[in-house]
């Protein structure tokens, strides 16, 4: 078996050279011990600071050009970052505010249509709660801050903060529970849900309760990503016991504060697909590549791998950079099939200790003449 890199884009089956840049930072750990990966296996490799002195890299996403904008949960700032290692501050969003805790500017997806628009979408803390707004970016600048969706309460923790378009064209979010364990049974409220809203601010008419409200019993829940299926996968942060990735059907119901993971009255919920302690857990970012979902954790320190099989479930599970590069929040898979990875320093009262961090990826094969195709289902952005 050969390992060979891959143009990644969802539906491109083009080949290019095997990976040869070497680290500028420190060498993949061992993995946890598992046989070698089948056709199409993503695998982590070497690592290079893209940049450094960040604050919190929250959010992270990726412009039709291939470079990368990234959000900084504190200052609010937003950043463009280019492959090469350049960043441009595009501005700040406006009315968002840190929280001492959790809270703060999370969120950030780029339009499905941003050659036409120049949209970018925000979940972010102001003062009276939690808000997907949405701006244009044009010239390397920011403007027309508008608010799309209010009514999310919000608390020091339990923010949530993920945004994700899907395939069908709209927008989910992850919202906490605001540290309110009531308000994620209310199927009124808006907080410990998955959302979905048009990208006007909307509310689709095929929504389970009228509302902005996808499925509910979540803590608070943070990576989400699509399949090739367009099955939406979603890391959950538990209490004291288990953290969590689900597979989230619409209308569903996570089963949050009765049921943590699988440990306490879990009857009539849908089950987690994975669990792990959170000693060794705290997932913030999900991305799935070629039907592989990768996991960053902050408290667990690592970034975690596992296969999506034909039955839905996570299997395969493997461990990387187990406490090399401390606290790790989100992972994003760029249009050259590597991951982009922030760091996120933010239990150190030090600023500006994060980086950006670039995994050069390698996905096995039989050689570049066969033609090796992607699994992963196509986006609406550009990846």
């Amino acid at each position: 078996m050969s390992f060979t890199r891959r143009h990644p884009s969802r539906t491109s089956s083009v080949l290019v050279a095997t990976a040869t840049a070497l680290a500028l930072g420190a060498a993949l750990p061992a993995a946890d011990a598992a046989p070698a990966p089948e056709p199409g296996t993503p695998e982590p490799g070497k690592v290079t600071a893209l940049t450094s002195g960040a604050d919190v890299p929250w959010g992270l996403a990726f412009l039709p050009d291939g470079s990368g904008v990234y959000t900084e949960r504190n200052t609010a700032n937003v950043y463009r970052l280019t492959k090469s290692g350049q960043r441009t501050l595009l501005g700040r969003v406006p009315q968002s505010q840190a929280t001492g805790g959790e809270g703060g500017l999370m969120g950030l997806e780029v339009s499905p249509t941003f050659a036409t628009d120049h949209y970018l979408y925000f979940l972010h803390t102001a003062a009276e709660g939690n808000r997907i707004a949405r701006m244009t970016l044009e010239n390397n600048r920011l403007s027309g801050y508008t608010v799309l969706l209010r009514g999310m309460a919000k608390n020091r923790y339990h923010n949530g903060g993920r945004l994700r378009f899907g395939p069908d064209g709209k927008l989910y979010a992850g919202m906490g529970d605001a540290q309110n364990t009531a308000l994620a049974q209310d199927r009124t409220s808006l907080n410990g849900k998955i959302l979905r809203i048009n990208p006007d601010g909307s509310i689709p008419a095929d929504n389970p309760f009228g509302n902005a409200v996808w499925s509910i019993g979540h803590r608070n829940p943070q990576g989400l990503d699509f399949d090739s299926q367009g099955r939406l996968w979603q890391a959950e942060f538990g209490n004291n016991v288990m953290d969590e990735v689900n597979l989230v059907q619409k209308g569903g119901n996570y089963g949050w504060p009765n049921c943590e993971g699988t440990n306490g009255s879990c009857a009539g919920y849908i089950a987690p697909k994975k669990t792990w302690p959170v000693s060794a857990g705290s997932p913030s970012g999900l991305t799935v590549v070629n039907d592989h979902v990768f996991v960053a954790t902050t408290r667990g320190q690592r970034l975690y791998r596992m296969r999506i099989d034909a039955g839905a479930n996570l299997v395969d599970e493997r461990t990387y950079f187990s406490g090399t590069y401390g606290r790790l929040r989100t992972p994003e898979v760029d249009r050259d099939g590597d991951i982009w990875l922030t760091t996120s320093a933010d239990r150190d009262t030090t600023p500006n200790n994060d980086r950006v961090l670039l995994v050069d990826v390698v996905y096995s094969g039989a050689g570049a003449g066969d033609g090796l195709r992607a699994t992963s289902a196509p986006r609406p952005r550009s990846r």
